[in-house]
């Protein structure tokens, strides 16, 4: 049973066919990637001052597209994002 507290932490999400309750834990593991991303985008307007926003925004998505095959040549990358998978994993109560 979830507490008052996280009940209050939980976030609606609302998706093409449903409604749900995004637990807390996902609420804010979404706000953390939120920031990340934020500050990735940040970090793409200083390679280029004229980009408006929400063109940095594009060029971030079009670099996550692409990140996956980009990591998968190197397995060193790979080895220690699974190694940090199970370490995280390793912290479940």
């Amino acid at each position: 049973m979830s507490t008052q507290e996280e009940q209050i932490k939980a976030a609606i999400v609302v998706y093409g066919d449903r409604i749900a309750i995004a637990p807390p834990e996902l609420n804010s593991a979404t706000e953390l990637a939120c920031y990340k991303l934020n500050q990735f985008v940040d970090y793409i307007s200083t390679l280029d001052r004229e980009l408006e926003r929400h063109e940095a925004i594009v060029i971030a998505s079009v670099i996550l597209e692409s990140l996956p095959a980009l990591l998968e040549t190197d397995s060193e990358i790979i080895a220690g994002i699974k190694a940090e998978c199970q370490a995280l994993r390793g912290k479940r109560q």
